[in-house]
């Protein structure tokens, strides 16, 4: 994207909200089916997309190959999402968000602002506080959660939880 075009890093309205997102596909070819909900989502105000990456990791080698978004054909719909600003991902950041991508797979890294929580954020510095961190919580867990709660609801005791 053209940078003239891009918007200011400076323009996040609340640092308190941005995270990264690392969204594995087969391969490059396969991100085309991700702009359209991305779109939706900086569309409806949910996320603001402040940088993109795409990765991926040779099956052969293990190695690890960095394109930027105007590199990759197959997510050219984004190149007009508004608030794009580009250029906060570092070397390091990208090489150690990658570090979960397996071999053989491609992603897509996006660091993005959470707007849809900055009612949430706004509250709580209202109460003298601030958002200040969070985590996924690893699918095989989230799992075995659901699975415990469906097995207390059979039998109506409370014995796990996602974070045990």
């Amino acid at each position: 994207m053209d940078p003239a075009v891009r918007g200011s890093a400076q323009a996040v309205t609340d640092p308190d909200l941005v995270e990264y997102l690392l969204v594995v596909v087969p391969e490059f070819g396969s991100l085309a089916s991700l702009t359209p909900a991305l779109a939706s989502l900086v569309a409806s105000s949910a996320i603001r997309i402040l940088d993109l990456v795409c990765v991926a990791r040779s099956a052969t080698d293990g190695r690890l190959t960095v394109l930027e978004f105007d590199d990759v054909e197959s997510i050219s719909a984004l190149r007009h999402v508004d608030g794009y600003a580009g250029g906060l991902l570092s070397s390091h950041d990208i090489e150690r968000a990658s570090l979960a991508l397996e071999v053989g797979l491609s992603a897509i890294l996006l660091l993005v602002e959470d707007r849809w929580a900055e009612g949430l954020s706004a509250a709580a510095k209202q109460a003298g506080g601030r958002v200040v961190g969070g985590d996924r919580i690893a699918r095989s867990r989230v799992e075995v959660a659901f699975a415990a709660m469906a097995r207390r609801d059979q039998v109506g005791h409370h014995d796990a939880g996602v974070g045990e």
